[in-house]
């Protein structure tokens, strides 16, 4: 649907251009198209996004030129970012060999999202404002929606690190619901239950010591486990 939009603004473009601060003065209508179309597919979003004017639904109306919303600045800004990495960074990473340089691209970063967070920065919003329950609810809806395969990290270490991050500052029951949901979607991962038995050992022996014993069925020579589990089951 994009695609078609897309498209179909192609016709109410002008021939040619004012305003133009960072593409080259002297572009080609078909070259500057192009480049349109790649921020909007690469963000997933309408030329709206960054230019003002129309009813957001056409592209009559829509007054390119203008510099009034500030989602068209920051991406002057972004555009200038990518050309200095481009050219002026990544050309010298150390050890390239006979390797062609790396280079950026919107997608890079954004991969079909307006805004390139992470997959924890996002849950890490919800959490904060509507707590750790929605986070949960959130992360189960991304992961069934087809269309975040390619934008969001589901491996098992994204969220593991943040349950980490949640434990050492002190959110206990949150790091232990994010671990928890993990392992519904990882449970053969002996990790996830040593980490569970590591942040209950202070307040529920009995609950530390049942993670570790699954934990101890995956990995029967985790010596460093066994001694864990001999310190909690002798009396304190």
């Amino acid at each position: 649907m994009l695609a078609l939009l897309l498209s179909l603004a192609v016709v109410q473009i002008p021939d040619s251009f004012t305003n133009l601060k960072v593409l080259p003065r002297n572009i080609t209508r078909d070259s500057l198209v192009q480049i349109m179309r790649g921020f909007s597919l690469s963000l997933n979003v309408r030329c709206q996004y960054c230019h003002v004017g129309g009813d957001g639904v056409s592209f009559t109306g829509v007054e390119f030129a203008k510099d009034d919303d500030p989602d068209k600045r920051k991406a002057r800004f972004m555009l200038r970012m990518v050309d200095s990495l481009n050219r002026a960074v990544l050309p010298h990473l150390p050890e390239l060999g006979g390797r062609q340089p790396l280079q950026i691209t919107c997608k890079t970063c954004h991969r079909g999202a307006a805004r390139p967070e992470l997959l924890t920065q996002r849950l890490e919003h919800v959490r904060d404002s509507l707590g750790i329950d929605s986070a949960v609810s959130t992360y189960r809806q991304l992961r069934t929606n087809a269309g975040m395969a390619g934008r969001y990290d589901f491996g098992e270490w994204e969220m593991n690190l943040w349950a980490e991050r949640l434990g050492r500052s002190g959110r206990t029951a949150d790091a232990v619901a994010v671990y928890q949901l993990n392992f519904e979607y990882f449970a053969e991962s002996a990790s996830i239950l040593i980490a569970l038995g590591q942040l209950l050992e202070p307040t529920d022996r009995a609950k530390a010591l049942k993670y570790y014993r699954r934990a101890l069925t995956l990995q029967p020579r985790n010596t460093e486990l066994q001694r864990r589990m001999q310190a909690l089951e002798s009396p304190p």
